[in-house]
């Protein structure tokens, strides 16, 4: 339909308290691969336990930061 806004993705911020430097990496890959389904599943995770690193609740495992890391870099890249 024309003049629709495009659809919102599911990549929830942290709150201000809790953006930290892992939270706002693993926003960022999110958004760029199209949501948090798509992003826990690039990552091999479950989706409740990314929801709680985006959302700032747990730092991820170093593993999973290089990942979100490396998939800023190469879209940087494209």
């Amino acid at each position: 339909m024309a003049g629709t806004a495009p659809a919102k993705l599911d990549c929830p911020l942290p709150a201000p308290s809790r953006q930290t430097t892992y939270a706002r990496t693993l926003h960022r890959a999110c958004l760029i691969l199209g949501g948090a389904l798509a992003l826990a599943r690039h990552l091999g995770v479950s989706e409740a336990a990314l929801r709680g690193w985006l959302e700032g609740r747990e730092d991820p495992p170093q593993m999973v930061f290089l990942a979100a890391i490396e998939i800023i870099l190469l879209h940087l890249e494209a």
